[in-house]
């Protein structure tokens, strides 16, 4: 009986044990058919690719024959996150997905492995919105995704090639949760870097590591990212060569083949380097110059960071013509990396840099002349430098040279423009102030109003520019000076300076002539002191209405008396006339007339028109001219005109122009022989004064009133003298 029950339980239990097996079977053959039925059709990638916008996954196939274990063949990933594109390939990926954790809404991959990796990295032409965060995300937890089999990876154009390795691990909530890149890392085995097809590198060997702390999105956005980030990366290899070819307005740069040398061992922790971070990168420069001579330099850059400081080296020799070259020793206080604010690391720079560089625009080099606005250096063009950096600022000793510029300066209303050689030094001045200092050689220039710029009235060449300040940096509102020179500049027709003269009694009716200046500026770009001079050769002139022809060269001599009316003190000035021609009013014309006529004491208003005042000596050659402003020859006594033929007259007197008045007062002119004054008033056609002429025991007066003439042979001197100066 006993036995009977116990085979009975016995049966009974190997019923429920075959039950259990028979369910475990249906189920796993349930699970055998529904995982292998979702991974070998559509379903499965309908499933995953619901974004395919932001994720796609796709497949040719595979198994799974255990719950959890998955193993696909033929994998082809890709997405997008704001603008960062990838891609990514595999021939085989096999890994263990965690069952029970998918309860709690978290995919957790223990592990992953992949054969035949290669992936890509680009930016793409459209950004992707980024959703605002929102709660309960599903989390993705990948402990561990490693190949031993990667051979490719690219970023924009740069393709990294070989037999490499690499392990990776992240844990990321969706819907703008927290994410961690877990220690990670890669390594290469003769590998290749290339670039757009050309080889960058070869037989390289690389050993990367990397990680990312935690965070949300919004705490490390875009490149701030770097400062949550640690990384280490190893890489020695052979560099190619840059070939250099000339070719019409410039060259062209191809790597070839070559044996340069990469050794880089940099550390990076949260956005600074580590000490004992390195880098030596040089690349071989061949091909030819623009003379067919061959070329042997090389292109090097070496990088060093100690406990506090980064040392950086950099050279590369000339490519084009002298173009772009910089040999630079800096050392860059701190260890910090400019996250994408580039200029941040100016501050902390210091060295020597050598070189020369191509700007597109140059208006930069006038901000070393603080408060010049007169002087502009515009358009693009080359830099030659050879400065010295203290804490990013050009230091004493720097200098600047540009080879070719378009410079403007506005003088006294006038634009001066031309293509420029500029040379500028930065010097020590007192207390260890820097003062900077340029010349500018203007090959060709001209010369037009600053009211019309577009009409230039004078061409010349090799005008000298040169600004310096004469004082500490911060006080160069009243220390910068400048000063402008040009010899000879060519004046296609002087009745250009016509609008600046009286032109009723004074003025240009014709002829070319040259322009010469030597002008000393201040920082405003007024005039403080100078000279000028105008030269003109067979000019034809009018003066007091009369007209003259022949060659004349005025000198101003020029000191400022009063900016706000742009007035100056003329002391010294001096107009020469030669070879001058001349028709007396009613009489015979005259020749090889000649004058020298020195404004002893004199005041110029620059204003339109100018106008003049002061005394003037006067050394001429015969008297005619200002016996002709009283009267013809004819009108004369016959005695009178004989003074013309008694030779060269030394004369004085005052002389002021104003508007269209021209007032000549107290002019005395004399030599041995002969005594004769005169004073005279010109406003308009009218025309007043009165002429006393002596020769020896014989005299005579002469007053005129517009047209009128009334002599005085009687008591002539003491008729002279008691008429009223004209000017006090």
């Amino acid at each position: 009986m006993s036995n009977h029950g116990e085979a009975s339980r016995w049966n009974a239990a190997r019923r429920w044990s075959l039950r259990v097996v028979l369910a475990l079977l249906a189920v796993y053959a349930l699970y055998l058919a529904a995982a292998n039925l979702w991974i070998n059709t559509a379903w499965g990638e309908r499933t995953l690719n619901r974004k395919p916008e932001k994720f796609q996954m796709h497949w040719a196939g595979g198994h799974s024959w255990w719950p959890g274990r998955v193993t696909l063949r033929e994998v082809r990933l890709q997405g997008q996150v704001r603008r960062v594109a990838w891609q990514a390939q595999a021939g085989r990926v096999r890994g263990r997905i965690a069952l029970w954790p998918l309860l709690g809404r978290e995919l957790h991959v223990p592990w992953l492995q992949a054969d035949e990796v290669r992936g890509h990295i680009h930016r793409a032409a459209r950004e992707l919105p980024v959703p605002p965060p929102a709660e309960g995300g599903w989390v993705l937890r990948f402990d561990r995704i490693a190949s031993d089999s990667v051979r490719q990876g690219e970023f924009d154009g740069l393709r990294l090639e070989g037999d490499g390795s690499a392990r990776v691990g992240f844990v990321k909530q969706l819907r703008g949760g927290p994410m961690e890149l877990l220690p990670s890392g890669a390594t290469f085995h003769k590998a290749r870097l290339v670039r757009d097809g050309e080889e960058v590198l070869r037989d390289a060997e690389l050993d990367a590591t990397f990680a990312i702390a935690r965070h949300r999105r919004e705490e490390a956005p875009g490149l701030r990212k770097l400062l949550k980030t640690d990384a280490r990366l190893k890489l020695r290899g052979i560099t190619s060569a840059i070939d250099v070819t000339p070719v019409p307005g410039g060259v062209t740069l191809a790597l070839v083949p070559g044996r340069g040398h990469a050794d880089i061992d940099l550390g990076f922790s949260k956005g600074v380097l580590t000490p004992g971070s390195r880098l030596r990168w040089s690349m071989p420069i061949g091909g030819h110059d623009a003379s067919g001579a061959s070329r042997a330099d090389a292109l090097g850059i070496a990088l060093a960071v100690d406990q506090r400081d980064i040392a950086l080296r950099v050279k590369a020799p000339p490519l084009a013509e002298g173009r772009m070259s910089v040999d630079a020793d800096l050392r860059l206080r701190g260890r910090e990396v400019p996250l994408g604010d580039f200029p941040s690391m100016l501050p902390r720079a210091s060295g020597h840099v050598v070189g020369r560089w191509r700007f597109s625009s140059l208006h930069w080099i006038t901000s070393l002349f603080p408060r010049t606005p007169w002087l502009r250096l515009d358009g693009a063009g080359d830099v030659d430098a050879d400065v010295q950096v203290v804490d990013g600022k050009l230091a004493s000793g720097s200098r600047i040279g540009v080879p070719e510029v378009e410079a403007v300066a506005d003088v006294m209303g006038n634009r001066i423009r031309g293509r420029a050689h500029a040379d500028i030094r930065l010097d020590a001045g007192a207390g260890g102030q820097l003062v900077p200092r340029l010349q500018a050689v203007m090959e060709q220039f001209h010369v037009a109003s600053v009211r019309a710029p577009d009409r230039p009235y004078v061409q010349g060449r090799n005008l000298r520019l040169f600004l310096n300040a004469d004082g500490q940096l911060q006080d160069l509102r009243n220390a910068m000076r400048g000063r402008v020179v040009f010899d000879n500049a060519n004046v296609p027709d002087l009745r250009v300076y016509n609008p600046y003269l009286p032109r009723r009694h004074m003025r240009f009716d014709g002829g070319a002539g040259f322009l010469s200046g030597d002008l000393s500026l201040d920082t405003a770009g007024d005039v403080g002191q100078g000279r000028l001079r105008i030269t003109g050769r067979g000019a034809r002139m009018h003066l007091a209405g009369i007209d003259l022809r022949g060659d004349v060269d005025i000198g101003l001599a020029l000191r400022r008396a009063d900016l706000r009316r742009r007035a100056f003190v003329a002391d010294g000035s001096t107009v020469q006339f030669r070879n001058l021609g001349f028709r007396e009013p009613g009489g015979d014309a005259r020749s090889g007339w000649w004058a020298k006529l020195r404004l002893d004491r004199a005041r110029l208003d620059v204003d339109r028109p100018l106008s003049a005042g002061g005394s003037a000596a006067v050394q001429m050659k015969d008297v005619g001219f200002l016996l002709a402003l009283f009267s013809r020859q004819k009108d004369y006594p016959k005695w009178v005109y004989r003074l013309v033929d008694a030779g060269q007259a030394q004369a004085d007197g005052r002389v002021q122009w104003r508007d269209d008045v021209l007032v000549l007062d107290r002019v005395k002119a004399n030599n041995q022989r002969f005594d004769l004054q005169a004073r005279l008033r010109l406003q308009g056609q009218r025309r007043t004064g009165q002429l006393y002429a002596r020769w020896g025991v014989l005299s005579a007066g002469l007053e005129l009133q517009d047209s009128t003439r009334r002599w005085h042979l009687v008591k002539a001197r003491e008729w002279y003298q008691a008429q009223p100066d004209l000017l006090r």
